[in-house]
């Protein structure tokens, strides 16, 4: 399941206890490798991250949000396992978080199946957000309800007019086209033509929940 640390296109996994530590060097954090998005929580609000190593003890993300020693934080994986800790360590966009206790690498790393003909999903975090929907030559008002680097929710004023192809339009954001995947009567689920850079929708993400803090479960 663990490929070697060297490996570019995963997260690098420890078997020792401890907090993965800080990079000593640019170069060190250039050459650390990263794959596994997950959702963090705080008292800032709510975002995406990047775990680059992890152990049973702690983890060390790249992040967007400003983030101190010592704040509690819980990580959700696309597993849908959540992991409570606190930060012991930052660096800027980096930091490093001990678990209140030891955790199943496997058990919280391991996806889910995705479902057939389709492919598994990215971790979407909640906004609430203005946005504008094109569909079928027709503009109406929306809301951003989620979003994450494949696909949105979208809650819509007049979803009897929602076609099969969109195009979204978000503050911020690039123009984006994608296509419907469910509908129900106030929302309906959109599935991106391109992958957003991370980057862009992590800092996106993160400047538009600030001030909009989740529950923190001690």
């Amino acid at each position: 399941m663990f490929d070697r640390c060297n490996d570019k296109a995963l997260t690098v996994v420890s078997m020792c206890d401890d907090v993965p530590p800080a990079p000593e060097r640019r170069s060190e954090a250039r050459n650390l490798s990263i794959l596994k998005a997950a959702i963090l929580r705080s008292a800032l609000g709510e975002e995406l991250c990047l775990v680059r190593n992890i152990s049973r003890g702690g983890l060390m993300a790249h992040i967007f949000s400003e983030l101190e020693v010592g704040d509690p934080v819980k990580i959700e994986f696309r597993s849908s396992k959540i992991v409570r800790g606190r930060v012991v360590w930052r660096q800027p966009e980096l930091m490093g978080v001990r678990f209140s206790q030891f955790i199943d690498i496997a058990e919280v790393l391991t996806e889910p199946k995705p479902r057939s003909g389709h492919a598994a999903r990215a971790p979407r975090v909640a906004v609430n957000v203005p946005a504008r929907l094109r569909s079928g030559g027709r503009y109406q008002a929306a809301a951003l309800g989620n979003i994450s680097q494949g696909g949105a929710r979208i809650y819509l004023s007049e979803p009897d007019r929602l076609g099969d192809d969109v195009v979204l339009s978000v503050v911020g954001l690039p123009v984006l086209t994608g296509s419907v995947r469910w509908r129900d009567d106030t929302s309906a689920g959109i599935v991106f033509s391109e992958l957003l850079a991370f980057e862009d929708v992590g800092r996106w993400i993160s400047s538009h929940n600030i001030g909009v803090p989740p529950q923190l479960a001690e």
